[in-house]
């Protein structure tokens, strides 16, 4: 017997190494590799021998607790396999589901979450200080210092004395970006900026977005695996997808890719209205397409 060269992997320890720094800055605690027995209590809930034999047996890659060692959330990294391999979803339900009755969060994850670096911050950092920032924002509704009325956007945030960022906007350099690029156009050419999202069977969720500039245009389409997590989906793709058209232009702009002629661009917005039963997300500019929706007919194109 041998003991094993690691306890996680590369693409683990990223995740590993990143959780470190954001709890850290948080007042957080993290631990890998616990337990599911050690983290939710069964108490008299029933559970099928399948779930049993899981619950006893299985591990959750990294636990985020508070400085009393409460659990606070649960994040998995979900490498390819997570997607290819029956049992390995059927494993990630199980584990979706307990995390559910025990009114747990728990976010699902990839390399992107770490490895890219938006307004100088990944997007895992943006997703548990967003979130924890919520929280607070929450408990101050409560105990009656901020009005019942008044909406959270973490745009409008400062996250505390300890971290210096403000305004706390994932997407805002790509957001200038795009708008800079234009301003840069002829006043005479149409454009505009169009998202739409929805979602799948399976309560997963998409966005498309794209820049419309005359003639041309310019798309990007985003997925999000459903999660778990007492967060906003939208908001999270919609920065995601924000991010991911801002590099699009980029490579646009530096001669990497092409546009996309608007006539070749309808259709494919025309099936992704259909397959994901999408609604409007975001609207600046022209109408590339003349169309409209509302809530009895959908899409009228």
């Amino acid at each position: 017997m041998n003991i094993v060269p690691s306890l996680l992997n590369r693409s683990e320890s990223a995740v590993y190494k990143e959780l470190l720094g954001i709890a850290s800055n948080a007042g957080m605690r993290v631990f890998p590799k616990a337990r599911l027995s050690d983290v939710i209590e069964k108490g008299r809930s029933f559970l099928t021998q399948r779930e049993f034999n899981f619950y006893t047996r299985s591990h959750f890659d990294f636990v985020l607790t508070d400085n009393a060692y409460r659990p606070m959330m649960v994040v998995e990294y979900d490498g390819p396999i997570h997607a290819q391999d029956k049992v390995q979803r059927e494993r990630d339900e199980i584990k979706n589901e307990l995390c559910q009755k025990a009114n747990l969060g728990i976010l699902r994850i990839n390399d992107r979450y770490v490895t890219k670096l938006e307004n100088g911050m990944t997007l895992l950092r943006w997703i548990i200080e967003v979130r924890d920032i919520a929280r607070a924002f929450n408990e101050a509704q409560i105990s009656g210092q901020i009005p019942w009325d008044e909406p959270f956007d973490p745009i409008f945030m400062q996250p505390g004395a300890n971290v210096k960022r403000f305004p706390y906007w994932l997407s805002q350099k790509t957001t200038q970006s795009i708008h800079d690029f234009f301003d840069k156009l002829d006043r005479s050419v149409p454009k505009g900026w169009t998202s739409i999202c929805g979602e799948d069977e399976n309560g997963n969720g998409f966005r498309m977005s794209f820049l419309y500039f005359g003639e041309q245009a310019l798309w990007i389409q985003t997925g999000m695996k459903k999660q778990n997590l007492d967060f906003g989906l939208d908001d999270l793709l919609m920065e995601l997808d924000t991010c991911e058209l801002g590099l699009r232009l980029k490579k646009y702009c530096e001669g990497e890719i092409s546009s996309c002629a608007k006539g070749k661009l309808l259709p494919i917005f025309q099936r992704f209205c259909e397959k994901y039963r999408a609604l409007p997300s975001h609207s600046s500019g022209t109408d590339p397409f003349h169309c409209s929706w509302n809530p009895k007919g959908g899409w009228s194109f």
